[in-house]
């Protein structure tokens, strides 16, 4: 009889186990959610930040070919040849600028959004033994209390 009563202590142990080992798993599963609601507002300020850097980017281009429009025009040179590949360079050069910002602010985005989905999925793995382990800790419940009446 007390070998019975031994191993329906140890049930009820193993069962108390679970259903705390639930508990921290369910609370794991907030800590991702939370996690990967800070990794998409981090992709929605990372693409905000890009359009914001375009902007500056744009304004530093029409202020460096108006400068050198200027300078063209204040020596007296006519806006052609040699002024025109400068005026075309700098052209070309503010746009490789921000292209260049563009994709780095999408691979920002995209990597947060990643981190999102990884986090998302985290939760949705901790709910789950979260599950697992509250139907397991009620089964173990269950056959010890049978083992005792």
């Amino acid at each position: 009889m007390s070998a019975n009563y031994a191993q329906a202590l140890g049930s009820l142990g193993g069962a108390v186990s679970d259903l705390f080992g639930a508990a921290g798993s369910r609370k794991s599963a907030g800590s991702y959610g939370e996690a990967a609601r800070i990794a998409d507002e981090n992709a929605i300020i990372a693409a905000s930040s890009t359009k914001i850097k375009e902007t500056q980017l744009n304004r530093q281009i029409y202020q460096v070919l108006g400068t050198q429009q200027a300078d063209v025009a204040g020596s007296g040179l006519s806006a052609s040849g040699s002024a025109l590949d400068l005026l075309h360079s700098s052209a070309s050069q503010g746009e490789l600028a921000k292209a260049l910002a563009a994709q780095q602010g999408a691979i920002t985005v995209n990597s947060y959004k990643e981190q999102a989905n990884q986090f998302r999925s985290m939760a949705d793995a901790a709910n789950a033994s979260s599950t697992a382990q509250t139907i397991g800790g009620v089964l173990q419940l269950a056959g010890t209390i049978a083992a005792f009446v």
